[in-house]
């Protein structure tokens, strides 16, 4: 399907040049293209420019701050999505796309319209991790006093086949830190699961106060819950909307992938 780019989006690309190569170069090389007239165009318009003309060097109708590009008002944004949102900029973040503008160009304000503009960015908000302190009241998941007092179980599925086993259960004590990952030849039944439970975690630490854990299959049968009730423990299930209750043995999960 064709793409179709409004005029000032050609008058940007004009000016911001693909990586390596300087906005003074495609200036110089742009001459007598309707670009480099929108360009000047817009220098012509733009409001700061008339209030503050002694601020800046014209030359050829093109503003300069040193060797730093002036960009009118109406052609701001469109810079910013070309730095940002283009794909040899690959949306970083605040301190990337502000390098990126800078190496280039220059406009009063132009940190806090960088920041403004990756911080309104919807593709970052949605495809980035939020790595900072969640909102609301911190509640404590876990505080064990003692090694393998209380675990957090995982799978990590749809591994390479290897000897028939393309499954690993991940077990880590929140306490240490210590993890087993034990192969499997895909997710195994409940009982399946007690056995391997026995062999690599039991048989090694005894049994743990409580057990964190998604809301899997495996650890919603009943068959399961029977036998942590039966043996002294408590199950901790994660919620759909709060997957950080079973944070670490995600974390270990990740290490594997």
């Amino acid at each position: 399907m064709p793409q179709y780019h409004s005029k000032r989006e050609y008058v940007v690309q004009a000016l911001v040049p693909p990586c390596g190569q300087e906005a003074t170069r495609v200036v110089s090389q742009a001459g007598g293209g309707d670009e480099l007239a929108d360009l000047r165009a817009a220098v012509l318009d733009d409001e700061w420019l008339r209030e503050h003309p002694a601020v800046l060097t014209q030359r050829e109708g093109i503003a300069w701050k040193g060797d730093k590009m002036y960009v009118p008002d109406r052609l701001r944004r469109t810079v910013l999505l070309r730095c940002h949102d283009a794909k040899q900029a690959g949306h970083f973040g605040f301190l990337k796309t502000l390098h990126l503008v800078r190496w280039q160009f220059w406009w009063p304000r132009l940190k806090s319209d960088v920041e403004k503009y990756v911080k309104e960015c919807h593709v970052c908000a949605s495809a980035k991790p939020r790595t900072g302190k969640p909102m609301g009241l911190l509640q404590k998941v876990a505080d064990p006093s003692r090694p393998w007092e209380e675990i957090a179980m995982d799978f990590v599925v749809e591994l390479r086949e290897n000897r028939h086993y393309n499954v690993i259960w991940t077990v880590v004590d929140l306490f240490s830190k210590q993890a087993h990952f034990i192969p499997c030849k895909g997710l195994p039944s409940a009982h399946r699961l007690v056995r391997l439970f026995v062999q690599h975690v039991y048989r090694l630490h005894g049994i743990p106060r409580r057990i964190i854990s998604d809301q899997g299959v495996q650890f919603t049968a009943q068959f399961w819950r029977d036998f942590i009730r039966l043996v002294g423990s408590s199950q901790g299930l994660s919620s759909a909307y709060h997957p950080s209750t079973n944070g670490a043995a995600e974390r270990a999960n990740a290490m594997v992938e």
